[in-house]
């Protein structure tokens, strides 16, 4: 491969790379969403405020099971208490927390490539993601032991190839090891200008 590689044009349509931020997103807002159901640690205790309104009611716990039948024939033990009902109001709480540190959390993001343009990376925190694409990259004249990855384009001869699969082979070695892109054209005859004599002036009767 080339010591200095070139980054071609993209040939991903715009659909594929905003179908791979979407789904992007879609992992960090998830990772996000587990992060905010872990508690923080206790806070210093403020001073007391007023007493604020009275919260709507929740909503009603299950009833408990049925107790087993004395021996005597008298009532059974009385049921668990149900859980008290959530507020409403807690829900649009985290789901302002989720976008707030959603956003935060694409504003570090970062977007690289190891490899000159085929492997995408996006780092969002300490969670990585890899795309690895199909895009042709030019390595430059094929070199005696060097090792070409998939995808990498190569010319010897006027010909150029490209590798299918990891190969230190020299082209060509078959469709499945490298594939001919371009095919060298035939060379011409040496120009000579006494093969081509002057034209003489036509005359127009």
């Amino acid at each position: 491969m080339s010591d200095k590689p070139m980054i071609p044009a993209p040939s991903y349509t715009l659909n594929e790379a905003l179908g791979v931020c979407l789904r992007m997103c879609q992992v960090a807002l998830t990772e996000v969403r587990a992060l905010a159901r872990m508690p923080g640690p206790p806070g210093i205790t403020g001073l007391q405020g007023e007493r604020g309104l009275q919260g709507e009611r929740g909503e009603k716990g299950e009833p408990g099971a049925t107790g087993a039948a004395g021996l005597d024939g008298k009532n059974g033990a009385r049921g668990e208490k149900g859980e008290p009902g959530r507020n409403a109001s807690d829900l649009t709480f985290l789901q302002d927390y989720a976008t707030e540190q959603v956003g935060r959390a694409l504003k570090t993001a970062t977007f690289t490539t190891p490899d000159g343009g085929r492997t995408l990376r996006w780092a969002v925190g300490e969670a990585v993601h890899e795309i690895t694409t199909a895009i042709v990259l030019d390595a430059g004249v094929w070199k005696e032991g060097a090792t070409y990855a998939a995808g990498d384009g190569v010319s010897l001869g006027g010909s150029f190839y490209i590798a299918q699969t990891t190969t230190s082979a020299k082209p060509p070695h078959g469709d499945d090891v490298w594939r001919l892109a371009v095919r060298a054209g035939r060379d011409g005859r040496d120009y000579r200008p006494d093969d081509n004599p002057p034209t003489k002036p036509i005359k127009f009767k």
